[in-house]
């Protein structure tokens, strides 16, 4: 029988308000995901928890087939109209990711698709959608995607004309942003590199080099995190627990 690994204590002292304790394990923090002695040691963690799982795979099996037979392997969400177009969200058999589509308001028969969960997951081992929104003038789709499983969304944008993508991502936010009201600005929120705790607002254009993207607003208390919306008068707030910032920009037009 396999043995289990065993994490090597390294004692490493942290204080808080003043406060001392000491953690034995600290070492295998490894943000940046590049240490050769905390990958050792998740990997050897995998192959035990593999070796031990592996006489239920069969069980396993059966319990997952299980719970998919009860899902509904179509469904279809209630659609809402917004700015004169009906939106819905669509399962269909087989597919794991939704299908998103739209219509004129108007329309009863034909919908277009804004963004297939299902396309945009191929050829990756991970996916999942932070959320996606319609410029305020319908023509331009912004999507916030994680391809890593850290949380860690990227944000890109699909012309709604031609179904064509911008060259431009946002890279390393937390997957919330909001349009300005003139329809080519994107406020969101990027991550600290380290801890990715949501800290900072910034604005980008359509079209324009991130790089270029001006900071709008930063939280220097790691002991918040900021989250963007906007309100019903359309004004734009980053939001730190306890604390509201109104940001106000003309240029975007918005308040």
């Amino acid at each position: 029988m396999m043995t289990p690994p065993k994490a090597e204590k390294r004692p490493y002292p942290i204080t808080i308000h003043g406060d001392t304790r000491v953690d034995d394990y600290y070492w295998l923090r490894d943000d940046e995901r590049t240490d050769p002695q905390v990958l050792e040691y998740l990997r050897a963690e995998n192959a035990y928890t593999d070796a031990q799982l592996k006489p239920q795979q069969a069980l396993r099996e059966t319990l997952y087939q299980e719970m998919v037979a009860r899902i509904p392997q179509q469904e279809h969400s209630v659609p809402y109209v917004r700015r004169g177009f009906r939106y819905q969200t669509r399962y269909e058999p087989g597919n794991e990711y939704a299908l998103y589509v739209r219509q004129p308001a108007a329309a009863t028969e034909l919908w277009d698709n804004l963004l297939d969960g299902n396309q945009r997951a191929e050829g990756h081992e991970f996916y999942t959608l932070g959320g996606l929104d319609v410029s305020p003038d319908n023509q331009r789709l912004a999507v916030a995607e994680d391809f890593l499983s850290r949380r860690q969304y990227d944000i890109r944008f699909k012309d709604l004309h031609d179904d064509s993508w911008a060259d431009e991502v946002l890279e390393n936010t937390s997957g919330n942003f909001e349009w300005a009201n003139d329809s080519a600005t994107v406020y969101y929120v990027r991550k600290h590199a380290k801890t990715l705790l949501p800290y900072q607002v910034y604005r980008h254009v359509v079209g324009s080099d991130p790089q270029q993207d001006v900071l709008i607003y930063e939280e220097q208390d790691d002991t918040f995190y900021v989250s963007l919306e906007k309100n019903h008068l359309r004004a734009l707030y980053p939001d730190p627990p306890q604390q509201h910032h109104h940001l106000r920009d003309p240029v975007a037009g918005c308040e």
